[in-house]
């Protein structure tokens, strides 16, 4: 009943399409997808530090394996699922809830906890409505799958909140045995954790080392020093995924886990490490 409801609404949403708006809202969706997240990660990591950066990659993983849980717990259809005609791209999975609707909710907490302004708040909330308006519109999830993902997110990060602070004040080697260790039950539940989990041994291992040999970081001096860490973050990034995937091709699926895992060193170790050598401090530079 409730999903018939819905339905009317996105077909009725859909009334006022047009090729602008399909093209808007289908690029929106790139916010969803892997890319995105391979610019996003290296280049707070770059930016901030590892230690914004590392509570980044935890949250956004540990919310896909809560969403895909979720997901296979409820088994609930998409819009398309029901009605092909409201589809305007297609995706693989369930609906509820929406985990770019949890990803914009977790973001825009970690957005705001850094600092509150009237423009952190518009921009917060364009992206958040934006972003789960488009979800609609695309035919891919319902309002009831959007409102899920918001209270998923909400509820993961109260939790974060209060566990996240205890952690970091445990040691390094523990802080790498608890991330490897929470989710290799995981893995039984569900192999196609695999690969999330091969990446957060790569990320892992790079923040082991980096604390253990006191890699210097210091804050970008001006956007310019922004952009140039993102680009070298991302072109890293990019080249160790696509390595990966092609010698995936070639050779075996194996390749695809050096790859990621090789992904995650260089975003905690690799890239960190070339900025600290590229971009020093007048006084790093004297005292070389």
């Amino acid at each position: 009943m409730l999903h018939s409801l819905e339905l009317e609404l996105i077909r009725f949403i859909q009334r006022f399409r047009n090729p602008i708006l399909d093209e808007f809202f289908t690029w929106l969706d790139l916010f969803d997808r892997p890319i995105f997240f391979l610019i996003l990660i290296p280049a707070v990591w770059l930016i901030y530090g590892s230690k914004i950066g590392a509570r980044l990659f935890y949250l956004l993983m540990s919310s896909a394996f809560i969403n895909h849980a979720l997901k296979r717990l409820f088994l609930f259809p998409r819009p398309f699922d029901l009605d092909p005609s409201v589809g305007i791209i297609y995706v693989d999975g369930y609906g509820f809830p929406s985990g770019a609707a949890q990803t914009v909710i977790l973001l825009s907490a970690l957005f705001l906890s850094s600092g509150r302004s009237n423009g952190r708040y518009f921009l917060v909330f364009s992206y958040i409505f934006l972003v789960s308006f488009s979800r609609v519109y695309l035919g891919l999830h319902f309002p009831s799958d959007i409102l899920g993902g918001f209270l998923v997110g909400l509820a993961l990060w109260t939790f974060y909140k209060h566990v996240c602070p205890l952690l970091e004040n445990l040691r390094p080697g523990v802080l790498f045995l608890i991330s490897q260790l929470v989710i290799i039950p995981l893995l039984f539940y569900d192999a196609s954790y695999i690969l999330i989990y091969i990446c957060n041994i790569g990320i892992a291992t790079g923040l082991l080392i980096s604390c253990y040999c006191k890699l210097p970081w210091h804050p970008p001096r001006g956007y310019k020093e922004c952009i140039l860490r993102t680009g070298i973050g991302m072109f890293g990034a990019f080249f160790c995924f696509g390595l990966g995937s092609i010698l995936s091709i070639s050779y075996s699926k194996i390749s695809f886990f050096v790859g990621t895992f090789l992904l995650g060193l260089w975003i905690s170790l690799g890239a960190p490490f070339i900025c600290s050598k590229i971009f020093r401090t007048p006084r790093e530079i004297k005292n070389a």
